[in-house]
C-alpha cells in the first residue's frame, strides 16, 4: 500500500521513470513487467475493460513485486476516481485535460481535507481497512499519492500555463498524450510530426520552469532519444499489447527465417 511516492522520488533524484500502459488483465503480466526491472505500470481503464476488482488484484500483483501502481480512469469523473483510489492505487493518471476547472475538480476529488474534498472511509484498502490513526493514514495519501495529467491537443496545451500557475505544487506530472495531440494537430497516426515534437518541447520547457516533470509514450530508439535530450523522466514503452505484438513479432520472423533456410 502506499508508503511513499516513488516515482516522483525517483524523478527528484535526476533518474528516469520507466514503465507502460497495461490492458491485459492478468496479474502475470504485472508480475512480468516487474522482473525486468519496470518502475510503474498504468492500468489503463479509459481504453482498457478492467473492472475495478480485476484492478485492485492488478494492484496487488504489482505491490507484491514492487513496481508502481498508476491508474487512468475515464476522465475527471468523481465516483470512479474515488473508487480508483480507494482500491489502493499508488496514484492517477486523468486523460482530457484542458481546463483549469477541470484541475480544480481533479485536486477536490483526489485530496483530503485541507487540500480537497476526497470522500472518506478509513475501511477501504487505501485506509488500511481499519479506522485506527486514520487521520494520520488521510495525511500519509495526501502526501504520496501520485497525480499526473494528460495533456492531449492544443485546446490543453493553450491552458497549460494557467493550469501551472495554479496548481503545479499538487501535480507530479503533466503527460503529453501523442496519438491525441497528433490526431488534433493534423497528423493522425504520426507522433513523430514535426507539429507534434514541436509541442512536446513547448510543453516540456513550460513545466519544467515550474519545476513539473514530463511524461511521454515511446514507440522506439528514436522517441526514447528525443525524450532524453528534452528533460523528459517519465516514459511509457508503448503498452503491454504492444510490447507483445513486437516482440512476437520479432520472434516469428526470426524463426521463419530459420526454417525457411
Amino acid at each position: 500500500m502506499i508508503e511513499s511516492n516513488k516515482l516522483s522520488n525517483l524523478m527528484a533524484e535526476g533518474q528516469v521513470a520507466l514503465g507502460t500502459w497495461n490492458l491485459l488483465n492478468d496479474q502475470s503480466i504485472i508480475e512480468i513487467l516487474a522482473s525486468v526491472q519496470f518502475d510503474f505500470v498504468i492500468i489503463d481503464m479509459e481504453h482498457g475493460a478492467h473492472t475495478f476488482d480485476q484492478a485492485m488484484n492488478l494492484i496487488r500483483a504489482a505491490e507484491a513485486r514492487g513496481i508502481v501502481p498508476l491508474l487512468r480512469p475515464n476522465g475527471v469523473d468523481e465516483s470512479c476516481i474515488l473508487r480508483a483510489l480507494d482500491c489502493g492505487v499508488h496514484g492517477l493518471m486523468v486523460p482530457n485535460i484542458n481546463s483549469i476547472k477541470q484541475v480544480e475538480e481533479l485536486i477536490k476529488f483526489t485530496y483530503y481535507p485541507p487540500i480537497g474534498d476526497r470522500g472518506h472511509s478509513p475501511f477501504t484498502r487505501a485506509g488500511k481497512f481499519n479506522y485506527l490513526n486514520s487521520t494520520v493514514r488521510m495525511e500519509e495519501l495526501n502526501l504520496n499519492t501520485f497525480l499526473g495529467i494528460l495533456i492531449e491537443g492544443t485546446e490543453g496545451i493553450n491552458q497549460l500555463e494557467s493550469i501551472l500557475n495554479s496548481f503545479s505544487e499538487y501535480l507530479d506530472l503533466v503527460y503529453v498524450g501523442v496519438y491525441d495531440l497528433a490526431k488534433s494537430v493534423g497528423s493522425p497516426g504520426d507522433i513523430k510530426s514535426p507539429k507534434v515534437i514541436t509541442y512536446i518541447k513547448e510543453i516540456t520547457s513550460i513545466c519544467l520552469s515550474r519545476e513539473v516533470n514530463v511524461g511521454i509514450l515511446c514507440n522506439d530508439i528514436e522517441m526514447l532519444d528525443m525524450a532524453k535530450r528534452n528533460g523528459i523522466k517519465f516514459i511509457c514503452y508503448q503498452n503491454d499489447t504492444g510490447i507483445f505484438y513486437e516482440a512476437s513479432k520479432n520472434i516469428s520472423s526470426k524463426a521463419k527465417e530459420k526454417i525457411d533456410l
